[in-house]
């Protein structure tokens, strides 16, 4: 079994409600759930294009699906939910990407960690909730270090929502 950690994301819909149906989805799936985070609000991203702001979140799961197993199941299931790639940056109504999968570091597909992880308060703040000792598998950094080299307004733009919302 491997560890991975998971981020959420939705702005179209319901995302509370559909986090639960997927993580129910993952749980049947040989997918674990170890720890989830708080849900958060996070302003939509790239400012600007009148997009709704965010819900997101973080999970800790065990899986023994491979890394490229894993992304390819997460993709499916982001379409069972209607998530379309057509328009970068789109509003979504599940996004699912992995951010780190047993500390591997690749430079293929799936890329681990993911590569842009370390620039974004939407992943490092709930990551750090759930697992405070995470450290980035190529810089050796904690989710703390990296949040601390973000502005401090990107940081400040997010708040946690619901607390143990997977439970309630």
């Amino acid at each position: 079994m491997n560890v991975a950690y998971i981020a959420l994301g939705a702005n179209l819909s319901n995302p509370e409600t559909t986090f639960r149906q997927a993580v129910a989805e993952m749980s049947a799936n040989k997918i674990d759930i170890l720890a989830a985070s708080s849900l958060w609000h996070s302003p939509a991203w790239p400012a600007g294009l009148g997009h709704p702001d965010y819900v997101n979140a973080a999970l800790k799961v065990s899986t023994s699906l491979d890394a490229v197993e894993l992304l390819r199941w997460l993709h499916t299931l982001e379409a069972q939910f209607g998530r379309e790639r057509l328009i970068l940056n789109a509003p979504r109504s599940l996004d699912l990407d992995i951010i780190d999968y047993a500390g591997q570091v690749r430079t293929a597909n799936p890329i681990l960690p993911h590569p842009r992880s370390h620039q974004r308060a939407f992943v490092l703040l709930p990551l750090l909730e759930i697992e405070a000792a995470w450290e980035h598998p190529e810089w050796d950094k904690s989710a703390l270090e990296l949040l601390a080299e973000l502005p401090l307004k990107d940081v400040l733009d997010h708040a946690v929502i619901k607390r143990d919302w997977l439970n309630s």
